[in-house]
């Protein structure tokens, strides 16, 4: 029996040691590739139950070099939407030489804290957007706080306070509920207040919002939510006063991948629709229709992607509603103020993408093309080039607009999970 218990000593001891070389050999030889990753695996957690951005980075890596940067920054991202306590990667040796497959050791946690910095842009023209969260994990539920400073996503800047409960972020039960909960202070350019003079638009100084929402997953691919939205702003006119946006929303999300063959395929896509009605006590009536599909196919180094968006407006919505272009993921480069100050109530936009895989990230080129206009206004189309490189979440890119026969670039970085 000692003999015995002497050989499985030496036997593990031995395991560990090779699992330890394998790493330590993999961690080194990212300049000649010398490892080409098989698989990827979360034990315990299906494929069908990962949020789809997260599915595709995991898919995306498949096939690629062995780079330990790379799958340390996937390990902080798994860790982040899935709200493990920790995650770790492991190797082990594929099914021929030169293979490896990766996966990720998880530990769940019952209590929990943590601060993240999930976003964090630099915009030439537009300064700097930034959130910092702060989750909490109790049982099967999380809790985010988050303090945000946005110049972004909408045609104000928008600064203040989060605050969301999750039930189950693991999406691993076929429903899930959500609670959202935001509080803004808004800083307007004098373009947009310029603009608004007349227009009907309300300039508003503060913006409060609760968003309860409950999501189905009916299929693997399918994700269907309800919920409804309740907004004040606070008008800058005295005379004005309070306004409520009281909506009932919905969303449909549906993600696949096409496996098999030399090219690997991932197609997404997602419609939402706000209703504001005067039936919930709503100042405003409208109903906005949003739509966004995305194609990507992979193939050795190379990606391509294609992502298109379109949206309308029926009848008048608030600023906060209203659809925008110019920004760090739409018509790139250009300003948005110069398309329009007050943002438009259609939009159609698409996104073309190359990219190629290299050892110290990924290079890219992208040409965008769109349109913003009012529903009573002639639409012009815009388009704009532009080049960058992405490791892991950190991006940096160059894109320059297309008009007048001037090339001004302009100049984007930092991090987007």
């Amino acid at each position: 029996m000692p003999l015995f218990l002497l050989v499985l000593l030496v036997a593990v001891t031995s395991a560990l040691h090779a699992d330890q070389d394998l790493v330590r050999a993999a961690d080194e030889s990212n300049v000649n590739q010398r490892y080409v990753i098989e698989s990827i695996s979360i034990p315990g957690i299906e494929r069908d139950h990962l949020p789809p951005d997260l599915l595709q980075r995991v898919d995306s890596l498949v096939g690629l070099p062995c780079d330990m940067a790379m799958l340390n920054a996937l390990s902080l991202e798994i860790r982040r939407q899935l709200h493990f306590r920790t995650v770790t990667e492991h190797l082990a040796k594929g099914s021929e030489p030169g293979r490896v497959r990766v996966s990720f050791e998880v530990s769940h946690r019952d209590r929990a804290f943590e601060v993240s910095l999930p976003r964090f842009l630099y915009h030439s023209d537009q300064g700097f957007t930034g959130e910092v969260e702060a989750n909490a994990h109790e049982g099967a539920n999380t809790y985010t706080f988050g303090l945000v400073s946005n110049g972004d996503d909408l045609t104000e800047r928008f600064s203040g306070i989060t605050a969301h409960l999750e039930s189950d972020p693991s999406l691993t039960r076929p429903i899930r509920f959500e609670l959202g909960f935001e509080d803004y202070h808004e800083q307007w350019s004098q373009m947009t207040r310029d603009a608004a003079v007349g227009s009907g638009l309300d300039i508003y100084r503060s913006r409060w919002d609760i968003a309860p929402e409950l999501t189905f997953n009916i299929a693997p691919a399918l994700a269907v939510s309800f919920g409804t939205s309740f907004t004040e702003t606070q008008s800058e006119n005295a005379l004005i006063g309070s306004r409520w946006t009281d909506a009932a929303t919905f969303d449909v999300n549906y993600g696949h991948k096409i496996e098999g063959g030399p090219m690997e395929q991932r197609i997404d896509g997602k419609y939402s629709l706000r209703v504001a009605t005067r039936f919930l006590g709503s100042t405003y009536a409208y109903a906005r229709h949003m739509i966004s599909m995305r194609y990507e196919a992979r193939t050795g180094r190379h990606l391509l992607a294609n992502q298109f968006i379109a949206g309308s407006i029926a009848g008048e919505a608030p600023f906060f509603d209203r659809f925008v272009l110019g920004s760090s993921s739409t018509l790139r480069g250009w300003d948005r103020y110069d398309i329009d100050p007050l943002g438009g109530s259609r939009v159609v936009h698409n996104e073309m993408t190359y990219g190629y895989r290299t050892s110290l990230g990924t290079a890219e080129g992208f040409y965008d093309i769109g349109m913003l206009w009012q529903s009573n206004r002639a639409a012009t189309l815009r388009h704009s080039l532009g080049v960058g490189f992405r490791k892991g979440v950190f991006m940096l890119s160059l894109a320059c607009p297309l008009h007048d026969g001037r090339i001004e670039p302009v100049f984007m970085a930092g991090m987007n999970y």
